[in-house]
């Protein structure tokens, strides 16, 4: 797996016969554990989301408190994640979704500090992104931004979006 990790953040047209390479093994060895390229992807991308556990919302002592947990996973994740995401992305012809983020919108609307002007929808809405991965493409991949930068930015502009 680590090997298939080094080759996808090399860029998201690897091959099999690379990933074998990587390995040390022959091409047939890989085909043996994952009968093609997208079963690869998939795999990948599942034990990288168990690495990287979710964040429990409910948790934490505020939804302000949340909401930073949640930024500073993705901050830590999505450079891990990115290029298996693309390259699977790239393999199904399909666009990954957006986070769902209701369950934070809820706990800002819980504890009152959901702006009035915002239904529970359009806070998940504009949370899901402004922490789409496609944001911190953006700004981390596109913009230079380092994590401390894009962490606290994105925090703030999170907040201050749906919030009295």
């Amino acid at each position: 797996m680590d090997a298939a990790f080094s080759c996808a953040r090399e860029g998201p047209d690897f091959t099999m016969a690379d990933v074998a390479r990587a390995a040390g093994l022959s091409r047939q060895g890989v085909y043996l554990h994952f009968p093609d390229r997208k079963t690869l992807l998939i795999a990948l991308a599942l034990r990288a989301k168990e690495e990287h556990p979710t964040v429990r919302i409910e948790e934490a002592p505020s939804a302000r408190a949340a909401l930073g947990a949640v930024v500073a996973r993705m901050a830590e994740v999505y450079p891990k994640v990115w290029p298996v995401v693309r390259a699977l992305e790239i393999e199904s012809g399909e666009r990954s979704s957006l986070p769902n983020l209701r369950p934070l919108a809820e706990r800002f609307q819980t504890e009152g500090a959901l702006a009035p002007h915002l239904s529970l929808q359009t806070a998940a809405d504009l949370l899901a992104t402004l922490l789409s991965r496609s944001l911190w493409q953006d700004l981390v991949l596109g913009c230079g931004w380092d994590s401390a930068r894009y962490k606290s930015h994105i925090t703030f502009l999170a907040a201050a979006a749906i919030t009295r």
